[in-house]
């Protein structure tokens, strides 16, 4: 992987401040979503739109992924961020990062989430320990892991260098 010096230095800073933070700070993200036909829609966030819809088998035009696609990734790389945003601050060079998020549902009505699952592939010349360390952090300031693990299972598998790890309480 690329290393950028600037960004480690915009990381680092980042997160002193949030961890200097002695009392509840709010912000919020603001995303505009707009219907175009059927269950087609065009999101906006900033300067970047992305279309949501369903499969035609289910009633969309099959024009982008359906939203629980858009949940579960965004809640994923949420995470991940963390991840390399923790190495990075510990400069540890994280050489690739793959993930699988899976979420298990309930299809009767008041749907919900039983489970979501991460399996993270990481390659990288750190010491499992250190990655272990890193992980747990890391789902500490995600802001999506600890939202959701407050109504559902939330479970992370890491591996690294094809090595599973167990991350333990």
């Amino acid at each position: 992987m690329n290393s950028y010096p600037d960004l480690v230095e915009v990381v680092r800073k980042e997160n002193a401040a949030c961890r200097a933070l002695k009392r509840p700070t709010l912000a919020a993200h603001r995303v505009d979503i707009e219907l175009d036909e059927q269950l087609r829609f065009t999101a906006s966030f900033d300067e970047f739109s992305f279309k949501i819809d369903e499969p035609a088998e289910r009633g969309g035009t099959g024009a982008g992924p359906p939203p629980l696609a858009y949940f579960l990734a965004g809640a994923a790389t949420c995470l991940m961020t963390q991840i390399q945003k923790v190495a990075m601050e510990r400069d540890v060079v994280i050489d690739s990062m793959k993930t699988i998020a899976r979420g298990h549902f309930d299809r009767r009505l008041n749907r919900t989430f039983s489970e979501i699952i991460y399996d993270i592939e990481l390659q990288c010349r750190a010491t499992s320990q250190v990655i272990k360390d890193i992980a747990k952090h890391a789902e500490a300031m995600c802001y999506a892991h600890n939202t959701l693990k407050k109504s559902v299972h939330m479970r992370t598998n890491l591996k690294l260098n094809g090595e599973a790890l167990t991350l333990g309480g």
